[in-house]
């Protein structure tokens, strides 16, 4: 069976059971099949090919509602489809912010300017691996977004993050909220 159509099967046989839950009890029912599907599929690669176009087909089904709530924002940014983890990150950017600030595009107040940037990638928190998405980085550090569901990190959590193939950076945490968890470098010297 070809990756799209499992996704497809899996989307189908999952909508009944989320179809009228709260986002908070979706993303948790999401974190459960996605575990198995983790378990059940050979490589990384397929898991996340399949799990990414399975929650495109959820959010599609669902009539693509626009982004209100932190929980749709991470169910969101796993999707397969620019369409759905565009509007995840500009959530975080926009109205979805958290912290007190409401525009969209406020003044950079930072000593080094971040790059915005959209990977999928790995992450460790206390040596246990968790796939994440890099939304932006700087000299001095990043913000992540853990694709399955992950407690809130105190600050000062000990964290390293694959920035690039091949190229992985210990930090700690400096946030962590629904826009993501913001981390500081321990060394800038990379």
């Amino acid at each position: 069976m070809s990756h799209e159509k499992l996704a497809l099967e899996l989307a189908d046989f999952w909508f009944p059971a989320i179809a009228d839950q709260p986002w908070e009890e979706r993303l948790r029912i999401l974190d459960e099949v996605h575990g198995q599907l983790y378990q059940d599929l050979e490589t990384v690669g397929e898991y996340e090919q399949v799990s990414a176009s399975f929650v495109a087909a959820l959010i599609d089904r669902l009539g693509s509602p626009p982004i209100t709530h932190p929980a749709q924002a991470q169910i969101y940014a796993s999707s397969s489809e620019e369409r759905h983890w565009g509007a995840a990150m500009a959530w975080q950017f926009g109205e979805g912010q958290d912290d007190g600030a409401t525009a969209p595009m406020r003044e950079e107040r930072r000593r080094w300017p971040r790059e915005i940037v959209n990977r999928l990638t790995e992450m460790w928190v206390q040596g246990r691996p968790a796939r994440c998405r890099l939304v932006d980085i700087s000299r001095y550090g990043a913000r992540v977004m853990p694709l399955r569901y992950q407690p809130r990190l105190p600050p000062g959590t000990p964290i390293r993050v694959m920035v690039a193939e091949g190229s992985v950076r210990d930090g700690v945490v400096v946030f962590s909220s629904p826009r993501g968890v913001g981390l500081q470098f321990a060394n800038a010297a990379h």
